[in-house]
């Protein structure tokens, strides 16, 4: 049985080897041969060319971003149910690698849409709804800056996580609510686009390298929060010293 009040601590998360030398070296292996696949073993798509292989870290972003949210809405759940910091503490670390994931696949997103369509953007449903993900985790980062009442916050945050959560289906299905002939965005997995191995070899790989850097991400920022609110504990407990 896993001892989570071990796991959850900032002294497990930034002192086990676990954390700090296996986690890291997966992540690192496996992006290097991510690289190497899409870049050197995959095959350049006929039409899009070269920038066609921006999609194997692209989608694996945004696989990325799902996960973590995914995270965030059980720690948001968990902290309005319970009011455990702990839970809190998970629901922020989550949110921040979401957030940067989301950033990564808007990015990469418009790079891919200027090459590809001649266009940085266009207001169409998977975009949009893809921008309001991206406006909600930024919120949420936000209301952490806020000079609130800590409890008020983390249940300002929890909230957000579970709204963050209800709009990922929206993204997901936002792309069917036009034809494919008036929108830009391609649906290359639904359309299963990809028939050479050698392609399915590198998104596979694409997606478990951003997975294990997400993971390592989320270990390194909730180690960082849990490690501040045991510092503010202690300054708290403090007995303040009188002035002379």
């Amino acid at each position: 049985m896993v001892d989570w009040q071990k796991i959850l601590t900032s002294r497990w998360l930034i002192t086990s080897r676990a954390t700090t030398v296996y986690l890291p070296a997966i992540a690192f292996t496996l992006v290097i041969v991510a690289l190497w696949l899409v870049f050197c073993v995959a095959p350049a798509e006929q039409v899009m060319g070269a920038a066609q292989r921006i999609f194997y870290f692209h989608v694996a972003s945004a696989m990325s971003c799902y996960g973590a949210i995914a995270v965030a809405f059980a720690a948001g759940v968990s902290y309005l149910l319970y009011r455990n910091p702990r839970a809190d503490a998970v629901a922020e670390a989550a949110l921040s690698v979401g957030a940067l994931f989301c950033s990564i696949v808007l990015f990469s997103g418009m790079i891919w849409g200027h090459s590809a369509w001649n266009t940085w953007w266009r207001w169409e449903p998977r975009l949009v709804s893809f921008l309001v993900l991206w406006l909600i985790l930024f919120a949420a980062s936000m209301v952490r800056s806020a000079g609130v009442d800590e409890n008020r916050r983390a249940t300002i945050v929890a909230i957000f996580s579970i709204i963050a959560a209800v709009n990922v289906p929206i993204v997901i299905f936002s792309i069917k609510l036009l034809a494919q002939s008036e929108q830009l965005h391609p649906q290359v997995v639904a359309n299963q686009g990809l028939t050479d191995p050698r392609y399915i070899l590198a998104f596979v790989v694409a997606n478990a390298a951003m997975f294990a850097v997400g993971a390592w991400l989320f270990v390194m920022k909730l180690g960082n929060v849990l490690l501040r609110s045991e510092i503010l504990q202690v300054i708290r407990n403090r007995p303040q010293e009188r002035m002379p």
